[in-house]
């Protein structure tokens, strides 16, 4: 049979000269995709709700997702599911996949908003790295009970880390067993404070450290996170009215010990959807520049994500650096749906992908009243295919996948940066992994010991994963 090679073109887009928000994002048709959970078998109760999705790439072209689940509202913990498409999932049922901490611990009262990052080049047991929001009682954390009107939970930042994204060990300071709080994991990111409640710092972190979104740049090696940081605007710090919720931006070269965090959004003008309060950023980088999709509010008072009146509404903003934001001139691009509708009193915690060449915004949904509150999980797409609306080729990133169909050699040329390669069988085990390339040049992989039919070549360099269909013969 005659050989074929197949190019793979990697768009690298430029949206520089676009308008801040020019896309329309659509909502798919059959939201939601994850839906709540009616059942009568206790050993669920834990994962009822759904909220705060987290998206990635899996095995054979399928999305894995990671989600906050609690029984209607009480202990949210971290659960999964996956997907072949993305629009059918299948939930992992029997137990969460990060849980709460023991009593008395600084994250014994929710575990929620995860963001999970594949890093290839790490070793095994930290390929897959996850941070969330932990949360204890004040009256746990801080020295003495805090007066009416302060937080009644108390956020940090946690990490765990696994070597199949399933199978989670958290952070731990062995240096810090002996305190309660911290026997047997640690944030790694923590808020300041003093004893009496009173924080030690007027800022955007002296209450909360919550919701994170990370991207590893392994040009620069370093981690990038975002997330939302509730402080008081005043030294007298009178209650909710002086809460200030911003969002934050740090670095960090190993993803526990973190740069102290600067404010990159803050909330809009009086007529913004977004003028009480900005949060819950999910950061991706669109060829030079950084989208943040994120979450606003306009009515009410916020109170670590609860608020009195429901109207949360998704934005988007822009940086060329990460840093410098431009909000977008028509936000927010994802509404909270009609009356009646799966996300009828609000859309927020977004999670965005690029799948199938477009780009697709996971989030949840609220449908509620004052006596049922309904969290789930659908998404919208963008209305343009990626390469579609590229301004810009960039021939430096061209790969060759060949021959395909192949007897059991395949070669893989590129004129960028590979920092892996994987390889599975139909069946999404993986057959093959190296992370020993020659970085601009052909990489040869055998396959002659591997029986006939369809394998899947994974690609990674550094910021996206490119797959590739091969057939050995």
């Amino acid at each position: 049979m005659k050989t074929t090679i197949i190019k793979i073109i990697i768009f690298r887009l430029i949206f520089l000269s676009m308008p801040v928000s020019g896309q329309t994002f659509i909502p798919f048709t059959n939201n939601p995709v994850v839906d709540t959970l009616n059942t009568l078998n206790s050993s669920e109760y834990w994962t009822r709700w759904k909220t705060d999705p987290c998206v990635i790439h899996w095995n054979n072209d399928s999305l894995r997702m990671y989600y906050g689940t609690n029984n209607y509202g009480v202990k949210t913990q971290i659960g999964t599911a996956v997907s072949p498409d993305g629009n059918n999932w299948i939930e992992k049922r029997d137990a969460p996949v990060v849980s709460l901490g023991p009593t008395g611990s600084w994250d014994d009262t929710d575990v929620e908003t995860p963001f999970v990052v594949y890093v290839p080049s790490n070793p095994d047991s930290t390929k897959y790295m996850l941070w969330y929001s932990g949360a204890t009682k004040d009256t746990n954390l801080l020295d003495t009970i805090c007066g009416v009107g302060f937080q009644n939970e108390i956020y940090q930042m946690g990490m765990a880390y696994s070597n199949d994204g399933l199978n989670w060990t958290k952070y731990n300071n062995t240096t810090n067993d002996s305190l309660p709080l911290y026997a047997e994991s640690d944030p790694v990111i923590s808020i300041p404070y003093v004893s009496g409640c009173q924080p030690s710092v007027i800022g955007y972190e002296s209450f909360a450290i919550a919701e994170p979104c990370v991207i590893y740049d392994s040009i620069v090696q370093k981690y990038k996170m975002w997330y939302i940081g509730v402080g008081c605007s005043n030294p007298t710090c009178s209650g909710p009215n002086d809460y200030r919720h911003r969002i934050l931006y740090s670095e960090s070269t190993n993803g526990i010990n973190w740069i102290t965090g600067i404010p990159v959004l803050d909330i809009g003008g009086i007529s913004d959807f977004d003028s009480k309060v900005v949060y819950a950023p999910d950061v991706v980088k669109i060829g030079n520049e950084y989208w943040m999709f994120y979450s606003g509010e306009n009515t009410g008072f916020p109170v670590m994500g609860a608020f009195t009146l429901w109207h949360q509404r998704i934005g988007i903003a822009k940086s060329n650096d990460g840093i410098f934001f431009v909000k977008g001139t028509l936000n927010p691009i994802i509404p909270n749906g009609t009356f009646g509708s799966w996300n009828e009193f609000g859309s927020n915690f977004s999670s965005a992908i690029v799948y199938h060449d477009t780009l697709r915004v996971y989030y949840s949904g609220v449908n509620d009243t004052i006596f049922g509150f309904l969290p789930k999980i659908g998404y919208s797409f963008m209305d343009s295919v990626l390469s579609n609306i590229t301004s810009h080729v960039d021939n430096n990133y061209e790969l060759a996948v060949y021959p395909n169909p192949t007897t059991g050699k395949i070669f893989i040329d590129s004129k960028g940066i590979i920092i892996s390669i994987e390889i599975y069988n139909a069946l999404g085990k993986k057959i093959f992994a190296t992370t020993n390339l020659k970085k601009q040049l052909s990489n040869e992989i055998n396959l002659f010991n591997s029986p006939k039919g369809i394998y899947l070549v994974r690609i990674y360099d550094g910021e996206k994963i490119y797959t590739e269909k091969i057939m050995v013969q």
